[in-house]
């Protein structure tokens, strides 16, 4: 199976008693990114239905003079539905913003690890305490006159233009 498509593919694969592979459960990692993604078109798709609704001008429902009014069906409908495209967009963006903000902290408190994860994090602490055991510690402050960085103990060289006087 190709890399890319199991990155891709959103199920578990697991070997069954009788040789099949059967898919078992949805990754936890895909749900996040879909919900993230559904999350993002929720909010996109909430504004411009908001923006639908208060930037379209909405018609005039009565005219005439205060003995004869005339009413426009027609205006009140379309005005109740600049009035609803209002609400849906508004439902929509609080929709997708609870989404998005729910796999983002889904994502935080996970503790499950992909097996490469596991191990670039064993390998990074191996080289952290490999480079700290033989790293040797610095007991006294640098002086006004020395250029040394106290943690690599290179020299620093000045970046900065000479001030012309």
């Amino acid at each position: 199976m190709p890399r890319t498509y199991r990155i891709l593919s959103a199920s578990v694969w697991i070997q069954s008693t009788g040789g099949h592979v059967i898919c078992d459960a949805v990754n936890s990692a895909n749900r996040r990114k879909v919900g993230l993604i559904s999350g993002t078109v929720f909010v996109i798709l909430g504004l411009t239905v908001l923006a639908v609704g208060f930037l379209v001008p909405s018609k005039i429902e009565a005219f005439g003079e205060a003995d004869f009014m005339v009413v426009d069906t027609h205006a009140v409908q379309f005005n109740g539905a600049l009035d609803m495209c209002k609400l849906a967009g508004a439902v929509l963006f609080c929709t997708g913003g609870m989404s998005m903000a729910g796999c983002l902290l889904m994502s935080v408190f996970a503790k499950s690890y992909s097996k490469e994860e596991k191990f670039l994090q064993q390998k990074f602490k191996e080289r952290i305490a490999d480079i700290k055991a033989h790293a040797q510690p610095i007991t006294k402050a640098p002086g006004p006159g020395e250029t040394k960085i106290p943690v690599t103990l290179s020299r620093v060289q000045n970046v900065q233009p000479v001030l012309a006087t």
